[in-house]
């Protein structure tokens, strides 16, 4: 390997550990920021005989007849029995309206609504959402998917919640079962604890002058849409869905108001409280995952960059052995430095998220394949930009988006 070759791999290689440095103490601090759900108190009580509820859950579906179930079970089990169940059916196919129709006959807190046509300017969740919103009569509220369900105590927990935040989201304990599942859904929340400065969501960054932290505070929020809750006072202010009407991130569109309007939000994982398992098979995965993975991003330049930057400090660590023995090496110790400067590297990344299936419970033997997620998350990026480029509509439950 040619001199200037060692040094340029050792000035990448010393950037990628830097990268991973930074990361790795951004995750030590996240897992302080957020946390789990705070477990209910025998000391709470709720009064069952008040008619009055005290929380509405909102659920939008369509065709989720292997969902369903499970969710409205989970409903009907909570400790707070002072919910009402709100059950949009946007024009489902499948046995989706049986359930619906079995779960009413036997419990006066759950109404179904059937969805109108969706207009013009407007995404389905989005419209589903609006048209749950319109028949909210309490003062707090839950916007949860269908695939997701809850531990007994959970809302409960969240009314408390409420009380504190004027919005909350949780980022579900995600259940995966199937080989795609394990090695790519734990990457969402690898980005998330080890990117994401949780710590700012709730205060402005002391090195951030207070000049331009009214135009940068926006960027310091982080949401999922499969469980968010308000009281309705901030839905209300923030416009609600009507807001978000063609955003396909609408979570993060959802959070980014409620920062800019300057009410609180709450982040907490649900490990052991609210479930979720996303997606079955690979295909879901890979479809799931491209309906809004672009989107996550303000422009095609940002999405590049991270892809390119993800190219430099995950798949370049790796690759190193590869390169040296391709092109030899100029000295043995430019060959070592570089040698020992990848390994800390994949050591780093891979320990990060070792911590984070043991939060989890997620098979940790899944942590040293980390870099195939990696790669296959640029696959994705690359069949998303060549989509975009030729036109190609992406659909999501037979509808485009």
């Amino acid at each position: 390997m040619e001199m200037s070759v060692s040094l340029l791999l050792m000035s990448l290689l010393s950037f990628a550990l830097l990268f991973h440095v930074g990361t790795s103490l951004n995750y030590l601090r996240n897992r302080k920021h957020i946390s789990g759900i705070p477990a209910f108190t025998e000391d709470t009580n709720y009064s069952n005989n008040n008619t009055v509820s005290d929380l509405t859950v909102c659920i939008p579906c369509r065709n989720e007849e292997n969902n369903l179930r499970k969710t409205l079970t989970s409903l009907v089990n909570q400790s707070n029995k002072n919910i009402s169940v709100l059950v949009l059916d946007d024009q489902s196919t499948d046995g989706t309206q049986q359930i619906l129709e079995e779960f009413t006959k036997q419990y006066s807190n759950i109404k179904v609504i059937q969805g109108k046509e969706k207009p013009e300017g407007w995404l389905g969740k989005n419209w589903a959402c609006h048209q749950l919103s319109e028949q909210i009569t309490t003062q707090k509220t839950v916007f949860q998917d269908a695939d997701v369900w809850l531990s007994p105590t959970a809302l409960e927990s969240i009314t408390l919640l409420l009380d504190s935040y004027d919005a909350i989201t949780v980022w579900p304990h995600q259940k995966v079962h199937s080989f795609t599942e394990r090695l790519i859904v734990p990457s969402v929340y690898y980005s998330l604890f080890t990117l994401f400065p949780a710590a700012y969501l709730h205060r402005k960054p002391k090195w951030l002058p207070n000049l331009l932290y009214p135009r940068f505070k926006e960027l310091f929020t982080a949401a999922n849409g499969q469980f968010m809750a308000f009281n309705m006072e901030t839905y209300s202010d923030i416009g609600g869905h009507n807001a978000v009407r063609n955003e396909v991130v609408e979570d993060m569109a959802l959070a980014r108001l409620v920062k800019r309007n300057n009410h609180s939000m709450g982040m907490f994982h649900g490990k052991n409280t609210v479930y979720c398992r996303m997606y079955h098979t690979s295909k879901e995965v890979w479809d799931g995952f491209g309906k809004n993975f672009m989107q996550g991003f303000p422009n095609m330049f940002t999405f590049i960059s991270m892809g390119l930057l993800h190219l430099l400090v995950f798949i370049l660590p790796v690759t190193v052995p590869f390169i040296i023995y391709a092109n030899g090496s100029s000295t043995l110790s430019y060959t070592m430095y570089s040698l020992v400067l990848a390994l800390l590297s994949v050591c780093l990344f891979t320990v990060q998220r070792l911590s984070l299936d043991w939060l989890f419970n997620w098979r940790a033997s899944y942590s040293f394949l980390h870099i195939f997620s990696v790669i296959w998350f640029q696959a994705l990026a690359i069949r998303l930009i060549w989509n975009k480029l030729s036109g190609r509509k992406v659909k999501w439950k037979g509808r485009p988006i």
